[in-house]
């Protein structure tokens, strides 16, 4: 995402600013998840370019700093420490993201064999599956929370399919022969405790969009 200019930014509503950034931290959080999936593929030009750009990338901080100087002197649906709070709440994912990459860069895995590498895809899937409904549900709540809760739903029956095959992929990450202090085994076990992370980040999310809307009481 390009560097907004500071005009553009200033006439944009408190709604209009919370939908650009969380797309500014839903992009970099795609970004990190498809870095990953070059990791299983092997692809390590295009798995460091990506996350260093999850690293280096801020453009997310000139979009915060027009919210917050203009939150103050907004009417808004909903109170003003709730809106922040969702901000900082988006605003975690970047530190996840940001936290993950700097991490995964510092050792070039080989994963142990086909399977294992399948299990991390299909559990990227579903992270970037969450991470796009959490990015539409945050854009909800300023128009209809009844559907943003309905959203989080998903969220949160992904995230549960996500903790299964996260012992799936413990159980046979411990069973190879590996010795228990390899670089290898420490970084794939991390690897997908990281990854769960971010999900129950985005899942303890969803559950506080389910939260306004009850509290606000946008039902039908």
């Amino acid at each position: 995402m390009n560097e907004i200019d500071d005009k553009k930014l200033s006439k944009m509503s408190i709604d209009e600013l919370t939908h650009l950034f969380m797309d500014s931290i839903n992009e970099q959080n795609l970004k990190l998840i498809e870095g990953i999936e070059y990791l299983v593929e092997e692809n390590f030009k295009e798995f460091k370019q990506n996350l260093n750009y999850v690293i280096q990338t801020n453009t997310e901080v000139s979009i915060k700093k027009k919210f917050e100087s203009k939150i103050f002197k907004s009417k808004l649906m909903f109170s003003k420490a709730d809106r922040l709070k969702l901000f900082t709440k988006i605003n975690e994912i970047k530190n996840i993201g940001e936290f993950m990459a700097n991490k995964l860069l510092l050792y070039r895995v080989v994963f142990p064999d086909e399977e294992f590498k399948l299990q991390i895809q299909n559990i990227l899937k579903s992270l970037r599956m969450i991470s796009n409904f959490l990015s539409d549900a945050v854009k909800l709540i300023g128009s209809d929370l009844s559907k943003a809760h309905d959203v989080c739903e998903n969220v949160k029956e992904e995230r549960r399919k996500m903790r299964k095959a996260e012992w799936r992929l413990l159980d046979k990450l411990y069973n190879y022969d590996m010795d228990y202090l390899s670089r290898t085994f420490l970084y794939l076990k991390e690897l997908i405790e990281d990854i769960m992370m971010l999900a129950d980040h985005i899942k303890s999310f969803s559950e506080y969009i389910q939260f306004l809307a009850t509290k606000y009481l946008i039902f039908e």
